[in-house]
Parts: structure tokens; C-alpha cells; sequence
């Protein structure tokens, strides 16, 4: 037989139920019936008839009674109903060995799935208390004899039972799975909201240590804190460790606030935005906003506290307000016209209650009105350009525009202009200030410029007064010198509108002389001719009124007077006296320059004679000292000359007979008179330089330094020399003192490396140091010398090495100067010690033919 579908865990219990009963009393219905018939037809009792039908009976009543929905008490009828019938069929039977007692069983069974403990507990007693009286009776005889064959009937009977109890199993099975389902449901659900809720607090863990903002938990029983967050630990100092266990408390500046605020926390569960004084670990209190959660459940015992620092915030709007009442403050009491427009129309916001120096229109006149309808702009299109430039650069200063005063008059005008953002439109602040007196005086100095560019000198200072007398509305105007006799003489004189002649008058009771003795500007507003009555020219002019400004030369010293005066009297405005500390300072620096161009021409006109004579005092000392040097050089060879030959007369007689200290004794008077003849020869030498004739013409240095060598080498036969000459060397010069020159540096080149095993000897001319292009060099790798003292180098008789090592009178390379500055050259030396020296020298400006050095060794 196929096994009932498993009832779906997802079916309602209700439904299962009606479902088994029906099962039930469809077959106790059938099986009853059939089990009836067979009874009937078997003849036995009518007590076994009736039990039987009326078990059919119950059955097929059950069947409908529960397909009309009436299942409540369906099973406490079916199990009573079955327990009476079994209880019938062992009477009817006459044993309770009769196959009617498996309905005992099956309706326990079916009273202990199907119903509740009271009802299996009547069931159970039902059964034993009926099955006791039957066993009772049938032990007593009470009962007719029972009949034990077996046949369909009792088969029919068992089967019935199975069924039903089969089927109170798996109704049971169901029942048990539906309820495993639900559980297992339910624990699913369970472990979801379990991990949901993990979840959720390691979020809430995440979000609590994570948090910018300072974070508490506490106890709402005792207020003890439970965590707090490490944002916690940087706003107020403490650490976590030294305020969990401890109350709040010590957080609060003011315990009254502490207390109000945690009796409106615990009345509404939830306080937001609470503003509190806080308190740090080293004592300083901050201004916080506060927010706490205790959640809606009576039970929830936790409280979650979020903490603001707003101490920066409250000190920053408080900054913001201070400055916006400073700005208030600026704007409303400003001496300057402030306005405050819309970018966008160009209306007047707000205007402060300065006078307007350009339209004259007061702030009742601007508000609620736009730029274009006041005069602000004079068309849309000029707004539209200073719009476009506002809003590419920001801001704007010194904006030149033109606007419409209120009589219709332009007026010139400067704007400074801000972007500016208000309840978020932009607008435009702005000031304005009235420029048309400006550009006047503007065109006044160009003009004054123009009239006076160019000029110099005289022609300068009749320019001056002309301008000056013109912007002034002067009626004369004169720039005077002041002379070395104390008298003024006029520059230049400008007088009722044309140049008049310029005239020289004392400073004596005149406010010239006044002006003269004071730095600031002398000014004589009225009644000049009553003051200075016996200053002809103001008497005699009718002048009223007079203004003066001295000059002055950088030391301070006074060199002249610029005035100007009036018939009328007058009264000067700082403009008038801006423009006239112009005029003055332009007369004083042309001033200067014109005495300046005196004395240059003055010195100019005596330098020349001055340098003739100099310079013929000059040679006249140079012609002296060269004739005395080659007299005192001439007039002492003839006493040296019999010194040396009496001593080596002397020497040779007494040869043989003299003693070692005599012998060293005549040598050193040999060798003096030796040294001294040298040093003769070398004066007469440098005398000839100074004196003789230059004679220029071309001269080949290379092949005249080749000569030289071999004449000198030829006295050291076995001497190696690397000769690293240039050829072809040519320059202008006079023959005889180029060799001159040459025999002393290459001399000295060959005495200085004498010591050297690999003499190298250069002579060429500089193409690679940045020296002048007609510089030539001699250079040599000898013992070289310290350029500290290079300032001896060409000093006669001044020596850089000791006689006893290297010979010499220190003539040399004076002679060699000598020389060189006779052809307009000159020459200086470079060395190391140890490294060699060089020498640059040139004869004159001429650059010599250079070809590449070829080394050739002698």
C-alpha cells in the first residue's frame, strides 16, 4: 500500500488535523460496516450486531461532522465512542480475550495524539476500570460463554485497529516533524538574529571607537561608566582606564546642570543637542553639546552619551559676530560713500549714511533702487564690463568710471569694489570717491610737463615761471640765485603774462630774505606791501600777497628763492601748495645742475693747462733722475775699475804667500768688486732704457727668443733646455729693448730652473685665460715664487731669493718694466712656489701673429 505524502511543515496544524480525523472516521465508518454485515450474516447475538453498527454508526457520523468543520471535540467523541463500543463487545463477546480489546489500545492511542493530558488520563482510567469489571465478570461467570473461533471477523476487527493506530502514528510522526520543522525554524532564526545582533554590535563597537566624536556607556542604574571611546580620551585627558568604574560626575563644571539634565534624561528616555559646560582633566571647562539615548524599552538599564566639542565653534561665531559688528560699525560710521548692490540688477541693498561726494544722493534716494536708474552707470554696457571684470578678478581698486550727479553734471570717479556673498546671492560692496578735482590737477602737471620738457637751463626756468604763473593765477612769478655777495639775481621773471628782464635786488626787509631763513613755505597772504615797506619792487608792483620757497643744495646750504605774488589777496588750499613744492623742487634740482654745469665747465677749462705742466714737471724729474743715474753709474766705473785691478795686481804677487783667512779675505773683495760692477752695468743699463730713442718697427719675438737661448746655452754645453716657443711671433717694437727684455726673462727662466733635470722654457701669447688678445707670456717650471711678495717683483735691487742661492742684482725685471711701459705696455708676473712663474707682458696694443708652439729641445 503507498505510504501518505509527509504532511509539509509549511501546513497549518488545523489542517493536518481534519485531515486524520476524516482518514479515522472514514475507516471506522467502512470497517464497522463490513465488519456489521459480516457479524449479521455470521447469526450470532444481537448484542454483537448492535455494538458493531453502532461503531459504523459513530463513524460515519465523525465523517460528517468533521467535513462541516466540526473538529473541536470530533476526537473526544470518536475515543469514547470506540472505549463504550470495546466495553460492549466484550460483553457481547463474553471475554475480554475477544479481538474487541485492541480497541482499548487503539483508543488510548488515540486519546493520547489527539488530545490533552486530562483527556488521556480519563481515557487510560476508562480503559482499566472497564477492563477490570469485564475480567471481574468473566472470572465470576457473569458473562455467557465466549466463543473463541477465529475467522474473517476478528481479522477484519485487528486490521481496523492497525489502520487506526497506523494512522495515529503518522498523524503523531507529522505532528512531531511539523514541530521539529518549527523548531529547527526557529532555531535558524534564533542563530540569524543572534549574528544579526552580533553584528550589529560589533558596528556599534566599530562606530563607538571609530567616532570622531567623544562617546560614553554608562550604568542607569548607578551612572557608573562602562567604556568610553578613544575620542573620548582626547577631548577630555583622562584615560580609559582611570574612568571606567566611576561616576559622570567629575566630567560636569556645574553639578546643578549634571542633575537637571539627568532627571529630563530618565522622564523622556532621550535628550538631543543639550548645550552643557564640560570639565577636562586639567581643570579648563569647554562649551559641549550633549546627546544621550536610554532607548524605549523600561528595561534597557544602558545609556549611550555623544559629546561635541563646541568650544571652537562658539569662540569662532563670536569671532564672526565681533566682526560682523565691526564691519557693521565700519560701514555705517565710514567717512567714505559705502554702498551694498545685488550682482545681478545692480540694486541698492544697503547704503551707509556718509555724504556721497560724487551724485550728491542721499540713502533714502539709493535704496530699493538699481545703479542704472540713480546715475551709477552712465549705460548698461559700461555696468556690464566692470561685471564681467568683478567677477574674473574678485575684486577691484582704483576702478575708474564716470558717474551722473544729481544737477546731470559727469563726474570722474574711482571705485573699489569687493565680491561679497549674503543669504546667498552674490552682491557687490563698494566705495566711491570724487576724482574730478584730481584729474584736474592731473592735466595741470602734464601740462606743466609737457611746456617743460626738453628745456634746459635758462630756457628751463622761463618755461617754469610761465606754468607756474598760469596755474597759480599768479601775477609774477621769479626764480632767483642767491650770489656770494648776498644778493639775489633773477633766472628767469614772468610778470603780467609775459617774460620781463631779470634784475638782482638785496634780501634786506624783503620776504625773500624771510622765505630764505625758513625751510617750510613762506606765505604772506594779504597786505605784503604793508609789511615790507622798503621792498621797492613790491611797493612799486601793488602786490597784496606773496609766496616763497628757498632751494637748497644737498649739505643743506641755501642757493636760491622761487616766489610768486599777487595783486589781490589769497587764500592758499593744500592742492595749491602741493603744486607749488612741485615748482620748487623741480627749480632746485635744475638749479643744482646748472651750478654743477658751471663749475664742470670752469674746470674744464683749466684742466688742460694743468695737465701740460704736470706733466712736463714729470718728464723734466724722470730726465733728471735718468742723467744722474747714468752719471753716478758712469763716474763710479773708473774707482771700481782700479779697485779690481790692484787687487788682482796684488793678487798675483803675493801668490803662494798667503794665508787661508788672507786668501778668503782678497776673493770676497774680488767678488765685491765683481757684484759692484754688475750692479753698475745694470744702471747704466735702466738709463739707457729711460733714454734712448724708441725706434718701431716689425719684430719677430720668436726667432729673437731662439737667438737669445742659443747664446746663452752655448755658455752650458751639456744642459737640456725643451724649447716651447711660438713661431713666427711678430710685434712692433724697438729691436734693441725688445732683446733687452727678452735676455732678462728668458735669463731668469734659465737661472730659475737650473736645479731641474726637465727644463721647459714657453714662450706664446695668451689665447685661453680671458686675457687682452695682444698678451704674450714666457713661462718656465723653475723654483717659482710666493705671490705674497709680488709687489717686489719689479722694484730695483729687490730680490724674492738669497744671493747665496740664486745670483743677481734685482735689476732685471726692472729694466724689463722699464721697457715695456716705454712702448705703452705693460707686465706682471703669477707663480707658485715650487710650480714655476710666468710672465704676461705686451709692447703695445697691437695683437702679434700667433702660430701653435712647436717643442724643440737643445
Amino acid at each position: 500500500m503507498t505510504e501518505p505524502t509527509p504532511v509539509s511543515s509549511a501546513e497549518s496544524e488545523p489542517a493536518i488535523r481534519k485531515a486524520t480525523l476524516q482518514a479515522i472516521a472514514l475507516l471506522i465508518g467502512v470497517a464497522a460496516s463490513v465488519l456489521t454485515l459480516l457479524v449479521y450474516l455470521a447469526n450470532t447475538n444481537p448484542l454483537e450486531i448492535w455494538t458493531t453498527a453502532l461503531v459504523a454508526g459513530i463513524g460515519w457520523m465523525a465523517l460528517w461532522l468533521v467535513r462541516r468543520g466540526y473538529i473541536t471535540y470530533m476526537p473526544h467523541l470518536i475515543v469514547y465512542s470506540v472505549l463504550t463500543v470495546a466495553s460492549l463487545n466484550v460483553l457481547a463477546f463474553g471475554s475480554v480475550r475477544t479481538a474487541g480489546s485492541f480497541l482499548f489500545v487503539a483508543a488510548v492511542a488515540g486519546a493520547g495524539i489527539l488530545l490533552g493530558r486530562a483527556a488521556l488520563i480519563g481515557s487510560v482510567v476508562y480503559s482499566v476500570a472497564s477492563l477490570g469489571a469485564l475480567t471481574l465478570a468473566e472470572t465470576r461467570g457473569w458473562l455467557h460463554p465466549p466463543s473463541f473461533a477465529v475467522g474473517t471477523k476478528v481479522w477484519l476487527t485487528h486490521s481496523a485497529v492497525l489502520v487506526v493506530v497506523a494512522i495515529l502514528v503518522f498523524y503523531s510522526r507529522s505532528r512531531a516533524k511539523e514541530a521539529f520543522a518549527r523548531q529547527m525554524e526557529e532555531l535558524q532564526r534564533r542563530k540569524r538574529t543572534e549574528l544579526e545582533r552580533d553584528r550589529s554590535t560589533e558596528r556599534f563597537a566599530r562606530i563607538f571607537r571609530t567616532s570622531p566624536s567623544p562617546m560614553l556607556a554608562q550604568s542607569a542604574r548607578n551612572g557608573s561608566i562602562l567604556d568610553v571611546n578613544p575620542a573620548f580620551e582626547r577631548c577630555y585627558g583622562y584615560s580609559r582606564d582611570q574612568v571606567l568604574g566611576h561616576s559622570d560626575h567629575f566630567l560636569w563644571a556645574d553639578a546643578e546642570q549634571r542633575k537637571d539634565y539627568l532627571e529630563r534624561l530618565f522622564a523622556l528616555r532621550h535628550v538631543d543637542q543639550e548645550r552643557v559646560t564640560g570639565l577636562r582633566a586639567g581643570g579648563s571647562s569647554f562649551e559641549a553639546l550633549i546627546s544621550s539615548e536610554m532607548g524605549n524599552d523600561p528595561e534597557d538599564r544602558l545609556i549611550i552619551t555623544t559629546v561635541a566639542d563646541v568650544s571652537a565653534q562658539t569662540e569662532a561665531l563670536e569671532r564672526l559676530r565681533r566682526s560682523e559688528e565691526r564691519f557693521a560699525k565700519a560701514f555705517n560710521f565710514s567717512p567714505l560713500k559705502m554702498t551694498i548692490t545685488r550682482l545681478s540688477d545692480g540694486k541698492f541693498i544697503e547704503v551707509n549714511q556718509a555724504r556721497d561726494p560724487v551724485q550728491g544722493l542721499h540713502r533714502k534716494e539709493l535704496l530699493g533702487k538699481t545703479t542704472l536708474e540713480t546715475g551709477g552707470w552712465l549705460s548698461p554696457a559700461e555696468r556690464q564690463t566692470f561685471v564681467e571684470r568683478l567677477q574674473r578678478e574678485g575684486h577691484l581698486s582704483g576702478y575708474e568710471t564716470r558717474m551722473r550727479h544729481v544737477d546731470g553734471q559727469v563726474i570722474d570717479a574711482k571705485m573699489w569694489a569687493e565680491l561679497i556673498e549674503i543669504d546667498g546671492e552674490d552682491c557687490v560692496l563698494s566705495c566711491f570717491v570724487n576724482t574730478t578735482e584730481e584729474k584736474r590737477r592731473e592735466a595741470q602737471l602734464m601740462e606743466l610737463a609737457r611746456g617743460m620738457a626738453g628745456q634746459t637751463a635758462e630756457g628751463f626756468f622761463t618755461a617754469l615761471t610761465t606754468h607756474m604763473a598760469q596755474v597759480l593765477g599768479a601775477d609774477m612769478c621769479a626764480v632767483a640765485e642767491l650770489g656770494r655777495s648776498g644778493h639775489l639775481r633773477t633766472l628767469a621773471v614772468w610778470r603780467d603774462g609775459a617774460p620781463a628782464p631779470d634784475f638782482s635786488y638785496s634780501l634786506a626787509d624783503t620776504p625773500c630774505g624771510e622765505a630764505l631763513n625758513q625751510a617750510e613755505l613762506c606765505v604772506v597772504p594779504t597786505q605784503v606791501d604793508q609789511q615790507y615797506v622798503r621792498d621797492q619792487s613790491l611797493v612799486d608792483g601793488g602786490f597784496k600777497a606773496y609766496v616763497g620757497q628757498r632751494l637748497t643744495d644737498d649739505d643743506g646750504r641755501v642757493v636760491g628763492v622761487l616766489n610768486a605774488r599777487w595783486r589781490k589777496p589769497i587764500s592758499l588750499k593744500p592742492e595749491t601748495c602741493a603744486l607749488i613744492a612741485i615748482f620748487a623742487s623741480r627749480a632746485n634740482a635744475e638749479l643744482l645742475r646748472l651750478q654743477r654745469e658751471r663749475e664742470i665747465q670752469r674746470l674744464n677749462a683749466t684742466l688742460e693747462e694743468r695737465v701740460r705742466l704736470r706733466t712736463a714737471e714729470l718728464e723734466k724729474l724722470n730726465a733728471e733722475l735718468d742723467s744722474f743715474a747714468y752719471t753716478v753709474s758712469h763716474d763710479l766705473k773708473s774707482p771700481l775699475r782700479a779697485i779690481d785691478g790692484f787687487t788682482r795686481l796684488l793678487d798675483e804677487q803675493l801668490a803662494g804667500r798667503l794665508q787661508p783667512d788672507e786668501r778668503h779675505l782678497l776673493d770676497r773683495v774680488l767678488a765685491s768688486t765683481a757684484r759692484m760692477s754688475g750692479l753698475i752695468a745694470d744702471l747704466l743699463a735702466l738709463a739707457r732704457v729711460s733714454q734712448a730713442h724708441l725706434a718701431l718697427q716689425p719684430v719677430d719675438l720668436s726667432a729673437l727668443a731662439h737667438d737669445i737661448l742659443d747664446q746663452a746655452l752655448s755658455r752650458y754645453p751639456g744642459r737640456q733646455v725643451e724649447r716651447r716657443i711660438a713661431p713666427d711671433l711678430q710685434t712692433r717694437c724697438d729691436p734693441g729693448l725688445a732683446r733687452v727684455a727678452l735676455e732678462n726673462l728668458l735669463g731668469n727662466a734659465l737661472k730659475y730652473t737650473r736645479r731641474r733635470g726637465d727644463t721647459v722654457i714657453e714662450l706664446g701669447r695668451n689665447a685661453a685665460d680671458g686675457s687682452a688678445a695682444g698678451q704674450l707670456f714666457i713661462r718656465d717650471n723653475g723654483v717659482g715664487f710666493d705671490m705674497a711678495y709680488a709687489d717686489k717683483l719689479f722694484k730695483p735691487f729687490q730680490r724674492l731669493h738669497m744671493p747665496s742661492e740664486f745670483e743677481g742684482t734685482g735689476i732685471g725685471l726692472a729694466t724689463v718694466r722699464r721697457i715695456m711701459e716705454r712702448h705703452g705696455g705693460q707686465i706682471r708676473g703669477h707663480a707658485r712656489p715650487g710650480e714655476g712663474a710666468t710672465f704676461h707682458f705686451t709692447f703695445d696694443a697691437v695683437a702679434p701673429t700667433l702660430c701653435p708652439p712647436q717643442p724643440v729641445t737643445t
